[in-house]
């Protein structure tokens, strides 16, 4: 028998273990793979050729070879033999490869962009399936998430029991794209905005692009940067965005704000549909639509049956005004008023909105102030009569003592926000009608101080000012909307001064 040891004969992923060439057989015993393998070829010569389970255990064992033995495999083999045939390169003995840990990753803090809908259930158990909530809102300088490290995975073994070290995964390789930042392992948002993330690269966006309309497949959308809608926005479906709107299509039944400029294709609310907007306003029509406006509106057809408030100018140069009624602080410019029905149209111009809106929330909790302290006035009286007080007293007495401070808080902030309103409007007021086509009968005009009913239909291009002298209307040439009735008004008392003194001319001569 020749006995060739791994330290006689060893190369490379392949050591010999035992060759051995006798009566009986021919045998090769060797390992592979960096020990991970035991394999064994036998030939037999003879009857006697074959081996037994316990003489292949015993040969293993004598070559160190104790983990992973397959006995499976030790019988085939062993029935093989029996049978006259050879055995070649059967595999006895395996071990276990390391295996890596988990690959580093990013732990995300927020909801990144995806189409998988995230319903909220209410604290009544109702969930709202128009509120798909398919990413968060984020924030400069918010923490995103945080890079994790990889991890050690689990040892391994060689066929002879010998440990092999756990691997560590792959470490994440990032990067950060527009609108995003890292500090060490955090990654941090630079803007308001929604997350992307593709596993690879994380960036934070101030668009929402909708491809198509806004239906149960979108959802409401409340989105703290810019949204834009390829399609309609159906009825029901409600779309705040911080930083703009800009809807290619028509809108239903709708609430639509936001804090910086819209323009749609236009809107049908029908009673109910509302937009607030903080910038400017530019939309194709307005129909049965509740509108509050902080800047100017630009209306390219009409504007029917609507309640619309503006603080900036209102136009509709080429287009019409039919019902509702209208406030615009900075004037209004319109081709034709007046709804042919008889129904009221009425227009506000050089006239407040807010501080009408104000006034009456402050009118409101004046009178809920009144209603408390009688109501304190009475529990008081009742105190001194019996000298104590039911619990469900106590308990009012309690409630009506934070509402009354509540109350007063809400009163000094609707005060602050009226001096603002009404130092603005001092500035900004532009008392200012331009008709350019029709002004209809029964149009009622808001001009400053004065009111006044279209008895009798007019045409042609005119400005309408307020006649602070004798009261009523001036209607003059008509004048861009940037020529504010201020200084018309001065041009017609620099024309009165003119008359005046060429009247005392004449009458001196």
């Amino acid at each position: 028998m020749a006995d060739t040891t791994a330290a006689a004969k060893h190369g490379g992923q392949t050591e010999i273990l035992l060759e051995e060439d006798s009566e009986r057989h021919t045998l090769r015993l060797e390992v592979l793979k960096g020990a991970q393998e035991c394999r064994v070829s036998v030939t037999p010569k003879s009857k006697e050729g074959q081996l037994t389970k316990d003489e292949v255990l015993a040969l293993l064992a004598a070559h160190n070879i104790t983990h992973g033995i397959d006995e499976g495999q030790v019988q085939v083999l062993c029935r093989t033999l029996a049978k006259g045939k050879n055995a070649g390169n059967f595999l006895l003995a395996e071990g276990v490869s390391p295996k890596p840990g988990p690959d580093g990753y990013l732990e995300l803090f927020v909801k990144i962009s995806s189409d998988s809908p995230d319903y909220v259930e209410d604290e009544d158990g109702t969930i709202d399936f128009r509120t798909l909530n398919f990413f968060s809102n984020v924030l400069p300088g918010q923490e995103i998430g945080v890079v994790r490290p990889p991890e050690l995975g689990d040892d391994g073994y060689t066929v002879r029991g010998e440990t092999l070290p756990a691997l560590y995964g792959k470490p994440l390789k990032l990067t950060v794209g527009a609108g995003a930042r890292t500090e060490g392992d955090k990654v941090l948002s630079d803007l308001e905005g929604r997350v992307l993330y593709d596993g690879k690269t994380v960036s934070v966006t101030e668009e929402y692009l909708v491809q198509g309309d806004v239906d149960l497949a979108v959802g409401n959308i409340d989105f703290r940067g810019f949204v834009q809608v390829k399609g309609d926005v159906l009825d029901d479906f409600d779309i705040h965005a911080i930083k703009g709107i800009q809807v290619n299509g028509n809108v239903g039944i709708c609430q639509i704000s936001s804090e910086g400029d819209i323009a749609l294709g236009g809107m049908a609310g029908q009673g109910r549909g509302t937009i607030t907007c903080g910038g400017n306003l530019v939309v194709t029509y307005l129909n049965d639509v509740t509108v509050e406006c902080e800047g100017d509106i630009l209306v390219k057809n009409e504007i029917r049956n609507s309640r619309v408030y503006c603080l900036g100018t209102l136009t509709i140069a080429n287009g019409n005004i039919f019902g509702g009624e209208t406030y615009a602080l900075g004037g209004i410019e319109v081709k034709n008023v007046g709804a042919f029905s008889g129904i009221k149209t009425r227009l506000y111009a050089g006239i407040d909105y807010l501080q009408i809106k104000l006034g009456r929330q402050l009118d409101e909790l004046q009178m809920e102030f009144i209603e408390i302290n009688d109501d304190l006035a009475i529990l008081s009286h009742q105190l001194k009569l019996t000298g104590t007080l039911s619990a469900d007293d106590k308990k009012k007495v309690m409630e009506h003592t934070r509402r009354l401070e509540e109350i007063n808080q809400l009163k000094q902030k609707l005060n602050d926000q009226m001096i603002e309103a009404r130092e603005f409007a001092e500035r900004y007021a532009n008392g200012k009608v331009n008709i350019r086509g029709r002004l209809g009968e029964g149009v009622v005009l808001h001009i400053g101080e004065s009111a006044e009913e279209i008895k009798l239909e007019r045409n042609g291009a005119v400005s309408i000012i307020e006649n602070r002298k004798e009261g009523g209307f001036h209607y003059l040439s008509l004048t861009p909307l940037s020529k504010p009735a201020s200084a018309l008004e001065q041009e017609l008392a620099a024309q009165d001064t003119d008359a005046a003194a060429s009247g005392a001319g004449e009458w001196g001569a």
